[in-house]
């Protein structure tokens, strides 16, 4: 039996390992292949047999056959270790088990299969699935089920000893005196894989009286909606194969289109489409197909989502669906040869706004677009490319063109402090689409810089904590917060006759708006 991870490499060929993921073409003694680690448009990356190593001499990234394991599945080195030798039949054994607490994962698949059991005892939860046009297999694919009642859960987990292990979830909430009330209760369950297959989480849909449509697992040491895509473990394979995913915002989206055989959808946990997504992506695939609703909001998470894509070396490709049709609604109302067709005549985002440039559609801002989702990309000739296009169809000079584009910084990990009111307010400005006069509000720099961009459609640095913030009644929240982020100043001051009284006071407003409340403004008027 191999003693250490130095036998376990030399049992591991190279090229047999790497040739899983990608496809590696003979180069002299070598191999070679577009790296998957970054936007690759030629090859760089090289496997060489005789060193057993791989090394992408574009990102610099190298190492052994674990290392590429270890990179590509985004799991320590131990792990990929102890996946490789059970992959390959090689008998070892890891000295030093992983840190992570895999007694967390028992518990959580013992709960999925308790959820699972308790479905086909509900007669109304299994009619629902059946009005969705959800077939036995699927659920069964997808492991769905349904929470009957905390106590039950809480007699199962007491059995397994497990009881204070699944608190630490937060999907379990101790209400004292031994009582405790599940997460999901009387909810329709959709357990959440990693990319490993591992359960961290659920989601719960409601299908009877009120509350919110859909809750998720409470971020935890296992569940991060951000490191998450619903549907990737299951549709790995097909990632793989076909090079493209489809990206849908929910999960019966992913589920209906993996039915019908379109097993490469994927869907974020009820959250912004972000970076970190992307990238996972791009590991897989290099084509990836918007379907979002129909509607104005998911023209907004195209402009959302886009942005990380391309700065990820992904092509985008948006298919729009019928005003108001999600890709469930429209494969029940079409079905899956009219959902073929779209995909394969889809265009990619730059093809669909030069047609409309060449149309005579729009061009002020189809042009705008353009430029600011060319300056994601991050690969110097492609963007290069993509402007000489837009120059023949608009006869401006490239070097015009690349003028405006906008330099993409990295967002910075630590999110900006803004008020729960300045939240509010942004996330009623994304959402509503509201008018609104900047100047009259009392924001700070960040709000109203953030605020900006929202009116120019410009979202790929806005917080997590704007995009994924939750209200239960939106409008009536917006309405409030503005109220509160007013600067009160009397309206006959601002409707006077005298046009330059009118602009003085709008320009005092635009000089101390931002750094002025309460008393402070009060005394400003006072004595300006």
């Amino acid at each position: 039996m191999p003693s250490d991870i130095d036998d376990l490499r030399r049992e591991l060929d190279i090229v047999d390992v790497v040739s899983e993921y990608i496809n590696l073409e003979r180069a002299g003694t070598s191999y070679r292949a577009n790296c998957p680690f970054h936007p690759d448009r030629t090859p760089s990356f090289y496997v060489s047999p005789s060193r057993q190593i791989f090394k992408c001499f574009g990102c610099g990234v190298g190492g052994d056959a674990i290392k590429f394991v270890s990179l590509y599945e985004n799991v320590s080195y131990g792990e990929a270790a102890v996946s490789l030798a059970k992959r390959f039949g090689i008998p070892f054994k890891l000295r030093k088990e992983p840190s992570v607490n895999s007694r967390l994962y028992d518990i959580l698949s013992a709960v999925a299969d308790f959820y699972h059991r308790k479905l086909r005892e509900s007669g109304e939860a299994l009619e629902y699935l059946r009005s969705r046009g959800i077939e036995s297999a699927t659920v069964k694919r997808f492991m769905l089920g349904f929470s009957p009642s905390s106590g039950e859960l809480v007699r199962v987990l007491s059995d397994m000893k497990a009881l204070e292990d699944y608190e630490r979830t937060g999907n379990l909430t101790s209400l004292g005196e031994g009582r405790y009330r599940d997460l999901f209760h009387r909810r329709l369950t959709i357990p959440i894989r990693d990319h490993r297959g591992r359960i961290v989480g659920f989601g719960g849909r409601i299908f009877q009286g009120e509350g919110p449509k859909y809750i998720n697992s409470p971020e935890s040491e296992i569940f991060r909606k951000r490191n998450l895509l619903y549907g990737l473990h299951e549709g790995l394979a097909y990632l793989r194969d076909t090079g493209s995913a489809l990206l849908v915002e929910g999960y019966f989206d992913v589920i209906t289109l993996h039915q019908e055989g379109f097993r490469n959808a994927v869907a974020s946990l009820g959250t912004s489409f972000g970076r970190e997504h992307a990238d996972m992506l791009a590991k897989f695939v290099n084509r990836v197909y918007l379907l979002f609703d129909g509607d104005r909001a998911g023209r907004r998470a195209v402009r959302l989502a886009a942005p990380y894509l391309l700065r990820s070396g992904l092509e985008v490709f948006p298919v729009e669906l019928p005003e108001g049709t999600d890709p469930h609604d429209f494969l029940r109302a079409e079905g899956r040869t009219a959902l073929r067709k779209k995909l394969s005549s889809a265009r990619s985002l730059f093809d669909l706004l030069l047609d409309r440039v060449r149309r005579g559609e729009e061009v002020e801002v189809s042009v705008r677009d353009f430029i600011y989702f060319v300056s994601f990309v991050r690969d110097g000739v492609t963007a290069y490319t993509l402007l000489s296009e837009l120059s023949r169809a608009t006869r401006i000079p490239v070097d015009v063109l690349a003028e405006k584009v906008q330099r993409r910084e990295e967002p910075q990990e630590e999110e900006p402090r803004l008020s729960f009111t300045e939240r509010v307010f942004l996330k009623g400005l994304l959402e509503l689409k509201p008018e609104v006069d900047l100047d009259q509000l009392n924001l700070s720099q960040k709000a109203r810089a953030y605020a900006e961009s929202i009116l120019r459609e410009d979202y790929y640095e806005l917080p997590e904590e704007v995009l994924n913030l939750r209200c239960v009644d939106l409008e009536r929240d917006f309405r409030s917060a503005l109220e509160s982020l007013r600067i009160d100043i009397p309206q006959e001051e601002l409707l006077v006759s005298d046009r330059n009284l009118r602009e003085a006071v709008r320009e005092r407003i635009r000089r101390h708006r931002g750094g002025i409340r309460g008393s402070s403004l009060r005394r400003w008027r006072a004595n300006p």
